[in-house]
């Protein structure tokens, strides 16, 4: 490669603009939801008049209201979340990047080299941290047995599973092993890249008594080093979704 062709690929955001961006890009993905909403909404006006609009969205705010993450309605507004997540930071990544912008999300093709031992000893203590820390959650905290379970509705089960085996893994990479990686390690270097985007990662998944969310940190290291070590975010993406239809199977048998 030329210097010329080189100075016409861009780099990585620094540290502000890092933060800048991701902010832009949740601000994005919360625009295009509310666009699509209202689009909806305004739709079913046309077709069904108001009176149908107004009692689906009654019906929806009820179902979110009434705190039951497992139905179809919050299902599908998780499922509608990611999706529009996902086209922000790609967004972001094109208005950056260009021709380039995979580069900058990391969207390569998964690679595992079937000879590289450190890449399945990553993928073996991942895979097995992920099933003994589930373990011991529920056996230090049952009430951590209900914060996965598998809707009875089979829609909203088909749901759960699209949006933990495929949107997540998709999305997140995306976000924490491509976007937010590939700056940090860009600016600070590798070690601090995979230690802050984990603990980014864990932060993303806080709920009121922080096990989760530590729990979460030691994926995220090991999601890091997945994507360290092959310079692709696709890997990570199928570790990632891997680990979550295992967590969703195990779930599935239990409440059997």
């Amino acid at each position: 490669m030329d210097a010329a062709t080189a100075e016409k690929k861009p780099a990585p955001y620094g540290t502000i603009g890092l933060c800048v961006s991701t902010v832009v890009a949740i601000a994005i993905a919360v625009v295009l939801m509310a666009a699509t909403a209202g689009s909806a909404y305004l739709a079913i006006v046309i077709l069904h008049g108001q009176a149908a609009a107004k009692a689906s969205a009654a019906a929806i705010l009820a179902a979110l209201e009434a705190n039951n993450e497992f139905g179809v309605a919050p299902l599908g507004l998780g499922t509608f979340f990611y999706a529009a997540a996902l086209i922000a930071i790609v967004l972001v990544a094109l208005w950056r990047g260009g021709k380039h912008w995979r580069d900058l999300i990391a969207w390569r093709p998964p690679l595992w080299p079937v000879r590289d031992k450190v890449l399945w000893i990553l993928a073996a203590v991942g895979l097995v941290y992920g099933l003994v820390s589930s373990a011991a959650l529920g056996y230090f905290y049952p009430k951590s047995n209900t914060w996965l379970l598998i809707p009875r509705d089979p829609v909203a089960a088909g749901l759960l599973l699209v949006m933990a085996a495929i949107m997540a893994p998709v999305a997140e990479e995306t976000y924490f092993r491509g976007w937010i990686f590939t700056s940090l390690r860009q600016s600070w270097g590798r070690w601090p890249a995979i230690v802050v985007s984990a603990l980014l990662f864990g932060l993303a998944h806080y709920e009121s008594t922080h096990l989760y969310a530590l729990a979460v940190f030691p994926l995220g290291l090991v999601l890091a080093g997945l994507r360290e070590r092959t310079g692709s975010a696709g890997t990570s993406m199928l570790f990632h979704a891997a680990n979550n239809l295992i967590a969703f199977l195990s779930a599935s048998m239990a409440g059997s």
